[in-house]
């Protein structure tokens, strides 16, 4: 019986309790929680029989019938499962994907602006001097604070 069974019928014995009984549950854990299911089972069968309220022996027997029922098989959330293969296609174009060529500059260039090179990251830096290449980078420095660009 799926989850959101349990709990509806779990939420139905909640008032049922709280107005004849004046006991009031935690349906959410009556719904996830056999030792507590089964002790407000018991509870309301005893009220039942005592006060003679029919109705609650009614479901009783149905949140029993539900939380000793075995749930079905636990599937993996639709979000995680397109993270994971998102991650997967990641790693593998990664992998595959060869180094970017350096682009070339123009030495005819008026913008004032200094031509971008691809670092070992694969992202263009901005070199200031036309036809000087950028020194190594030591990668045992980190690059931006946290790491974060």
């Amino acid at each position: 019986m799926l989850v959101s069974q349990k709990l509806a019928i779990a939420a139905h014995l909640h008032v049922l309790l709280r107005r004849k009984t004046g006991r009031v549950t935690d349906t959410e854990w009556m719904a996830a929680n056999l030792e507590y299911a089964l002790e407000i089972i018991r509870f309301t069968r005893a009220k039942a029989a005592e006060d003679g309220h029919p109705d609650l022996v009614e479901w009783a027997d149905k949140l029993e019938r539900a939380v000793l029922e075995p749930s079905p098989v636990q599937r993996t959330p639709l979000a995680q499962t397109a993270v994971q293969l998102l991650r997967e296609r990641s790693q593998n174009a990664h992998a595959a994907a060869a180094p970017a060529p350096a682009p070339v500059a123009d030495p005819n260039s008026t913008s004032g602006f200094g031509a971008s090179t691809f670092s070992d990251t694969g992202f263009a830096d901005s070199v200031l001097e036309p036809g000087k290449t950028p020194k190594p980078r030591d990668p045992s420095v980190p690059r931006y604070v946290g790491g974060i660009r």
